[in-house]
């Protein structure tokens, strides 16, 4: 063999090394690619199949553990047994159960019996619904010398011209925005009690109601006044345009409320114009979305430490491995959220929830971020646990922002607690019809759920703005001093006093 002969046969060896080598990568990428939509897949299905729930039964968040710091365990306290309700500001009716005469004698010697006690017990029943038809009478008065006539003003409708009044649609909009109750299911239960409505004129007075209430949803939005906001979004479908739209929601815990914007789109560039004016903390998950926002000047942005747990929690739904990356990570957690139940039970105030984060938690985070850097190199990027650990990374400085803040929380469950009353609602009306009945849905939900936050009666609320409604269309009223942080709790109960006087005459009226 000659040295050309050689040459070829070197270069031909070379050739077919690099190959393999190219073939063994490929191998090893298609091998991940595999795996990782193999843990999808799994994920996909323990979701759909299994109980929703990020805890397993043997990772309770109370529980206590961590190399750096301990912080004892938050015991929930296991209700008392018997009735698991207050009954304590229902009306009552006593009934007096009592032996007859004949039976008031001793059945062995048949001398009379004597009172010695007695014993009570309560059941809670229900009144049935009653609807009624309030007839206003107007009495005419004329003048015989210059044929003047008059009459006894009548107080206005929510709703010109409609049959509803305020008490009606209060009803229908609580059945719809609280209970979750779609138009056509409430149009069958008034059938029931002899009361037909088509669910389309039930409709109509929904968006009529949310138009002369609208004031209100523009008062709301002095909620962008708060230091400390949480948002998050949430889709819905839309019937007009067939397509996903999608309802925003801004949480101001400090200010006790909650408004949802509906919008067409998920772009980014929703949550920036709205909060184009806003200076403070703003709490949001890692969607790409709130890049800009979190990089203004005027926004202090933070992220969400339970988003950045609940991919750890994944893997262990769909790997049920209990000793490995993942469960380690959830252990290493636990003392962070055993600190904020302490916190939140003893009532700390803001100042002793940012030293105390300061002390205990940031410290764990540290040891987290430098345990997960050693553990990162041997980790596939692609795979499941590789794009936790990645949103970790990528999160960092805001998923530690927290802890320089009292006023701060540890994650956005806040927020995403009042978004599952849109999703419990969707599962029931399932669409949206329209643009402007988005904005409806918007203004009742916000003002539904911030009655809830401020321990207000949401029924008794509704009726009474509705009878408000021709005051704030004349604007002879604030419409802030009718939002649910705002208003006077003491006119509400008086109100909700002489309605229930009302209904006690009704129920006695033939």
């Amino acid at each position: 063999m000659n040295a050309d002969d050689f040459s070829v046969l070197q270069a031909t060896y070379a050739l077919h090394e690099i190959e393999i080598i190219t073939l063994r990568e490929r191998v090893l990428t298609l091998e991940e690619e595999i795996a990782r939509l193999k843990e999808k897949l799994a994920l996909q299905q323990k979701n759909q199949f299994d109980k929703k729930s990020e805890v397993s039964k043997t990772d309770p968040l109370e529980e206590n553990s961590s190399s750096v710091h301990t912080v004892a365990a938050h015991q929930r306290t296991r209700k008392p047994r018997g009735n698991r309700f207050d009954t304590s500001e229902l009306p009552r009716h006593t009934v007096i159960h009592d032996l007859s005469e004949t039976q008031r004698h001793c059945a062995c010697c048949q001398e009379a019996l004597h009172k010695i006690g007695e014993e009570v017990s309560e059941q809670v029943e229900i009144i049935p619904t009653r609807y009624c038809v309030i007839e206003h009478v107007r009495l005419k008065y004329g003048c015989r010398q210059c044929d003047t006539i008059v009459m006894a003003d009548k107080p206005p409708a929510p709703i010109p011209k409609a049959a509803a009044g305020a008490s009606l649609l209060a009803d229908i909009l609580i059945g719809k925005y609280h209970a979750h109750l779609p138009l056509y299911r409430q149009s069958k239960l008034m059938r029931d009690h002899q009361l037909a409505i088509p669910d389309n004129t039930l409709g109509n007075w929904v968006m009529q109601s949310g138009e002369g209430l609208m004031p209100l949803y523009d008062a709301l939005w002095a909620i962008l006044k708060s230091p400390y906001l949480q948002v998050d979004e949430t889709p819905v479908k839309v019937l007009k345009t067939n397509k996903k739209g999608y309802i925003w929601t801004y949480y101001a815990r400090l200010m006790k409320l909650v408004v949802f914007e509906f919008s067409e789109t998920r772009a980014g560039k929703v949550a920036e114009e709205r909060l184009r004016n806003f200076i403070g903390l703003l709490q949001t998950d890692g969607y790409a979305g709130y890049k800009k926002l979190h990089k203004r000047t005027t926004i202090i942005g933070l992220g969400c430490i339970t988003h950045a747990r609940r991919k750890f929690a994944d893997i262990i739904k769909i790997s049920n491995d209990k000793q490995g990356i993942a469960a380690e990570m959830i252990e290493r957690l636990k003392p962070i959220y055993a600190l904020e139940a302490r916190l939140k039970d003893g009532n700390a105030t803001f100042h002793t929830r940012k030293r105390l984060r300061q002390k205990i938690a940031y410290p764990i985070l540290k040891e987290i971020k430098r345990w997960l850097c050693q553990q990162r190199p041997q980790i596939p990027p692609k795979s499941k646990l590789g794009d936790a650990i990645t949103y970790f990374f990528n999160q960092w400085p805001y998923l530690i922002a927290y802890t320089r803040h009292g006023t701060a929380e540890i994650d956005t469950n806040g927020v995403e607690r009042k978004i599952r009353e849109i999703a419990l609602g969707r599962r029931n009306w399932l669409f949206i019809g329209n643009k402007n009945s988005g904005k409806v849905h918007a203004l009742f939900y916000s003002l539904v759920l911030s009655c809830v936050l401020n321990t207000i009666n949401p029924r008794v609320y509704l009726h009474y703005v509705l009878t408000k409604v021709h005051e704030l269309r004349r604007g002879e009223i604030d419409p802030r001093t009718l939002l649910p942080d705002k208003i006077d709790c003491t006119i509400l109960q008086k109100f909700s006093d002489e309605q229930i006087e009302f209904a006690k005459k009704m129920m006695n009226h033939p």
